[in-house]
Parts: C-alpha cells; sequence; structure tokens
C-alpha cells in the first residue's frame, strides 16, 4: 500500500515522456493491476498515468494491448465508442458514491459483475428504503413521506440488468424480513398478499413486459400500484364477488427491469399522465464500461457483511429530519432549480416527474444517510450526494423520451433525415426507391417539403436529375 502512494504521489508530482524507461514500466504495471485493488482506485491511477504521459484513455488503451494486455480492469483493452462513453459515464458516478459503508461494500461486492455501475447503485439504494420501509418517514406536514424507492432500469438486450437487480433481492431474501412480490400478478392476488397489519415489501418485476403492458394496464394493476406506491395507510376495495378488502399501513417499493426498445414502443402515455412513471426513478444505461468473459463471485465476506447491513437499518425507527444546513440546501435548491425545471422541463412529459422529483429527493437523502451515520438526522453532505446522484440519473431521460413519444410522422422524417445526411448527397429516385416499404412518392414529397421549409435537406436540381443533401452541412460551406 505505501508503494502504490509512493506511485500515486509521483505521477501527480511530475510529466514523463513516453520514450522513457518509466513508460514502459507503467505500462507493464497497469496491464497486471494488482487484484486487490477497486475498480475506482484502478480508474484513478489510470487518469493519473494519462495525465503524467500525456495520453488518452484510448492510447493507454492501445499501449496495453500492444503490451499484450487488458485495460487493466481484466476486460480486453480495444474499446468502441458506446463503451468509451460508458466508462467515462462510470467513472462520473463512482466520483458521487461514499469512499467506505454499505453502498461502497455494495459497490465492491458487485465490481465483477457485467452489468452498469449504474444499475447496481439504485438497486442497492431501493433495497434499503425496502428494508426500512415505514420505519423512518420524514413529515411532509399534511402527510408522512416514507423512503421506499420505485426504480425501473433500462437498457438494451444483454446490458446484464435482471443480474444486477438479482443481487439486491438475493441480499434482501437472505435477511428475511420483507415480503418480494414476484411478477407474476393480478390486482386480486397483490391485494391478498398484502392484507394483514402491515402491507410492506417489494414488487420485483426482472420482465417488466409482465406488469405495463397494454392488457395489464387497462386491467388495473398499474393503477393499483401507483395508488400502493404512495404509501397509505388505509386503503379499501369492494367488489360484489369478493366483498370488501382491506389493507394497511402499506410501504411498497418496487424494482423492474425493460429494455428501452420495449419500453419505448408499449409504454401507454397514461402511465406518464397518471403518475406511475413518474413515481420512479428512470435508470437508463445504453452500454457497460465492464467486460467479464467468467466474472468472479463477490467476496462472501461482504456479502455476509451487507446482510448484516440491511438487518441493523431495518432496527431504525422514528421520524427523519434534515438538519440545519441540509433544510436551508433544500429550500434554495427547491427555490430556484426545481422552480426552473418545473417552468421549463427538458421534456414535456417530464413535467409530472419534476413535481415529483423533491420527494425523490428526500428519500434517496434518507436511504443515503442511514446506511452512512445510522442516525435520522440527514446531514447536508448526503442531501447533496442525492441531488447529485438524481442529476446524473436525469441527463439519459429527454433523448429517451424524444423517442418514447415522436409520432410515426417524425420517425419517417427522422429516417429520410439520416439517409440523405449518411448519404451525402441523395437523387430522389434513390431516395424513393430507399423508402418505398414505408411510403409512396406522393407521401415522400409531403415529408420532403416538411423537412426543406424547416432548413433540415435542401433539394436542388442538376442536368443530370433532381437531388437532395442536408440543408446546415451546405450552408457552413
Amino acid at each position: 500500500m505505501e508503494q502504490l502512494e509512493t506511485l500515486k504521489l509521483l505521477l501527480q508530482q511530475k510529466k514523463f515522456k513516453r520514450d522513457s524507461e518509466a513508460f514502459a514500466a507503467t505500462i507493464e504495471w497497469v496491464k497486471n493491476f494488482p487484484q486487490s485493488l477497486k475498480m475506482f482506485e484502478k480508474e484513478h491511477l489510470r487518469l493519473l498515468v494519462c495525465d503524467a504521459f500525456s495520453l488518452t484513455q484510448e492510447e493507454l488503451d492501445g499501449e496495453i494491448v500492444r503490451a499484450g494486455g487488458t485495460n487493466g480492469n481484466g476486460s480486453h483493452a480495444k474499446r468502441g465508442p458506446d463503451s468509451q462513453t460508458a466508462r467515462r459515464l462510470e467513472m462520473e458516478l463512482d466520483a458521487l458514491l461514499p469512499r467506505g459503508g454499505f453502498l461502497r461494500r455494495y459497490v465492491d461486492y458487485t465490481s465483477h459483475s457485467e452489468a452498469p455501475l449504474a444499475y447496481h447503485t439504485f438497486s442497492a439504494l431501493c433495497a434499503v428504503g425496502c428494508i426500512i420501509n415505514r420505519r423512518v418517514w420524514f413529515n411532509m406536514g399534511y402527510y408522512k413521506l416514507y423512503p421506499t424507492l420505485g426504480i425501473i432500469i433500462l437498457g438494451p438486450s444483454g446490458i446484464k440488468k435482471t443480474s444486477a437487480t438479482n443481487i439486491a433481492i438475493d441480499l434482501l431474501q437472505q435477511t428475511g424480513l420483507v415480503k418480494v412480490y414476484s411478477e407474476k400478478l393480478t390486482p386480486e392476488a397483490l391485494i391478498d398478499s398484502m392484507r394483514g397489519d402491515e402491507a410492506v415489501g417489494l414488487i420485483y418485476a426482472p420482465e417488466m413486459t409482465v406488469f405495463l403492458n397494454k392488457q395489464k394496464y387497462n386491467e388495473g394493476l398499474v393503477q393499483l400500484i401507483t395508488r400502493f406506491m404512495d404509501c397509505p395507510d388505509f386503503w379499501k376495495s369492494e367488489t360484489i364477488g369478493r366483498g370488501e378488502r382491506v389493507v394497511k399501513n402499506v410501504a411498497i417499493s418496487s424494482l423492474m427491469c425493460s429494455t428501452l426498445d420495449w419500453f419505448i414502443r408499449s409504454t401507454p402515455e397514461d402511465s406518464f399522465g397518471g403518475g406511475f412513471i413518474a413515481r420512479n426513478l428512470l435508470i437508463v444505461q445504453n452500454a457497460s464500461a465492464r467486460c467479464e468473459p467468467i466474472p468472479t463471485p463477490g467476496d462472501d465476506s461482504i456479502r455476509s457483511r451487507l446482510v448484516a447491513d440491511l438487518a441493523t437499518i431495518h432496527e431504525l425507527s422514528g421520524e427523519a429530519t434534515l438538519e440545519y444546513a441540509a433544510l436551508e440546501h433544500y429550500k434554495d435548491w427547491y427555490n430556484t432549480d426545481h422552480q426552473i425545471q418545473v417552468a421549463k422541463p427538458d421534456h414535456d412529459m417530464l413535467a409530472t416527474y419534476y413535481n415529483r422529483k423533491p420527494d425523490h429527493i428526500k428519500r434517496v437523502a434518507i436511504c443515503l444517510h442511514v446506511i452512512e451515520h445510522h442516525d435520522l438526522a440527514v446531514c447536508d453532505h448526503c442531501f447533496d450526494r442525492a441531488i447529485r446522484l438524481i442529476n446524473w440519473s436525469e441527463q439519459f431521460l429527454p433523448a429517451m423520451l424524444e423517442q418514447m413519444f415522436k409520432s410515426q410522422v417524425g420517425e419517417a422524417a427522422e429516417m429520410i433525415l439520416r439517409i440523405v445526411r449518411n448519404a451525402g448527397k441523395i437523387s430522389h429516385s434513390d431516395l424513393v426507391r430507399r423508402m418505398s416499404y414505408r411510403m409512396n412518392a406522393a407521401e415522400l414529397k409531403t415529408h420532403i417539403q416538411s423537412l426543406s421549409e424547416a432548413h433540415l435537406i435542401r433539394p436542388y436540381y442538376t442536368n443530370v436529375g433532381h437531388w437532395y443533401e442536408v440543408y446546415a452541412e451546405k450552408t457552413e460551406c
């Protein structure tokens, strides 16, 4: 450890040339990082090496490949643009996390899982909120806010969404302290399973299609879950066939997974307007920074400690408060940044979510504080961390929502624009031929006229025919 600190100090204080002996020795060392190093430590050292030798991350990977190694994290060094972006995003997120405590132990335990760090981070927070359930609350004057979280994990197929969430679910089930409701539910089955003096637990849907398809939505399951996510003290339903059914002291968390394509294609718009989606944090990742051909299982001793941590957190009870600095921070954020987001959301469909964002922040802040400090007076440090974590997760939402609620006309126009841009210039006949499976020539003409009026596509004529090119690119020349 002393040698490692000496190396860090040397890399921070001195610049080196790539033709020096130090360069070859450093590349060899990065190629074979000590197994004891945590992922964030490896990433920090890579940054120091890049700075000391004036390298980009891609150049460092290339040097390691030439030296016959991996990228220093146990995966192959060659990376495409998506994984490079994913790596940067993972480093940004890791910098927001505590250096010690439950969450850092959880990150260490899952460090050899291929799933993105964001999936593990928010699955862990969901587990914490679930284990606390109604035992801790925040007084909002006219209602009590409980730290239960709704998390929806979104990403392409193969990004290990379920692998990430299963780890949190397994830890929760090992504690034996909360119920986990399976994805095969009807409204009646969910109500029956929650009847009793305390209806707490977690709804887990590793395949969200079971919950949020239009048939299930219309059957009332999503509306029921939406109501239960508000943690009512008392809920009653009465039907002719089954009579009166009462559920008391509700505290429901939810953890769901879906591919982006399915979520974009199949989510009913009513689920935004009705508040179901707004009650959840959407954790969107398009690629993973991790590559583990044969993942190494997490350390059993860390796992045991995590289970013990959850059991300890479960013992806390009472009213959570904000310390003075945290309360002033919250008021300042609420009156400035929050009001701006509500008035001018990045996307119209985010308006409902932004109205609920203050509650999301308080829930996450409570979860962060109890796992790090084991008391109920939330400090400004944890409150600020909650804001930063949620802001980090929100950066992926506008692009997803633009794609989700784009009209068929918009999709067709975007496809035409993409074809023209990729071609550089394209003849009318070629464009008609390439779009023939989607529309006829008359429909194409209508789209071209709209794109032309928006100064996106520029039609022009030559001696050999009718052509199109991207308008913006032409005017820059």
